[in-house]
């Protein structure tokens, strides 16, 4: 759903939006929540409760889940306790779906003697919606308070830190022919997807930050590099492994000699650069995600504040 859309299901349901982050949240029967995307259709519920430890509420969550149209899951971990809607054929039925259930998972509360308590401490206190870097937390203001505390001690450190280039880029080789790996695996099944870009640039970037111990523009740069590399290395690879099958010789000498063909302006099918192309795209489009995604993050880790 878009801005407009959100706005108007928390006018509907007599809550707020947040444009930042693309929630909506409040009070609502005296339960804090919010509801966010939850990606592919999928959208997420999230309070914060407590019931009588002695007793579990597992099979009732089920049945509640089962009885519940358009619900597709629901997660209790420690006090956060998550409600999963998929959406409908439509956006009008999507809205719907999320107030049926919204409703529902009110009764169930109510009806379980289940109070609003702080997710960090358990308490049942006054409690609100806060963004403590890129988490989105239902707190009391003094859990808000000590978690931002922890955050910018962490903060703090991590910038501290000095990079270490050669160490990163190390990370960020080791990375890369990980997700080449993957890349060149997909290809030979003849499929070209941007999961593979996903995982190379989860791999690329991840590597070069547990290995250079901090994430700067630099980094993500090198790792963008290697990336690209990656992406025309295990193409070659994998022309390689169908000529070596075609003509009976290893991988390696088909890979060397295919590439001194092509080095030397030897002409191959439009297929080869067609291929390489949708490559670059495909993978292009999954690896962009993974570094929007971690350009993101670097920003919204320094962020502590109620919605």
């Amino acid at each position: 759903m878009n801005k407009l859309e959100w706005q108007d299901l928390a006018s509907q349901l007599d809550l707020q939006y947040d444009e930042d982050v693309a929630v909506i949240f409040g009070e609502k029967e005296g339960y804090t929540l919010f509801i966010e995307d939850a990606g592919e259709k999928m959208y997420r519920i999230c309070f914060s409760v407590k019931g009588d430890e002695a007793l579990s509420i597992t099979e009732d969550l089920k049945q509640l889940r089962k009885s519940t149209k358009g619900m597709s899951g629901v997660l209790q971990t420690r006090y956060k306790l998550a409600v999963t809607v998929k959406g409908g054929m439509s956006k009008a039925k999507t809205k719907e779906l999320i107030v049926q259930c919204l409703d529902a998972s009110l009764s169930f509360l109510r009806e379980h003697g289940l109070a609003n308590v702080c997710e960090h401490t358990g308490e049942a206190t006054s409690t609100a919606v806060y963004q403590v870097g890129t988490n989105l937390l239902i707190l009391s203001a003094d859990s808000f308070q000590q978690l931002s505390s922890g955050l910018a001690i962490e903060n703090q450190s991590y910038d501290q830190q000095k990079e270490n280039v050669v160490g990163g880029i190390v990370g960020a080789f080791v990375g890369c022919l990980i997700g080449g790996a993957v890349t060149l695996g997909i290809a030979q099944l003849g499929y070209v997807s941007f999961v593979s870009g996903l995982v190379m640039g989860v791999c690329t970037i991840k590597g070069y930050e547990l290995f250079g111990k901090k994430l700067s523009k630099l980094g993500i740069a090198v790792s963008v590099f290697f990336m690209f590399v990656m992406i025309l290395l295990a193409h070659q690879f994998d022309y390689a492994f169908l000529l070596a099958r075609e003509i009976g010789i290893d991988v390696f000498t088909a890979f060397s000699s295919f590439t001194e063909y092509l080095l030397a302006g030897g002409n191959v099918h439009h297929n080869y650069w067609v291929n390489l192309g949708l490559l670059y795209i495909f993978t292009g489009i999954g690896a962009y995600s993974m570094v929007h995604s971690a350009l993101s993050k670097q920003k919204l880790k320094y962020i502590t504040r109620k919605l």
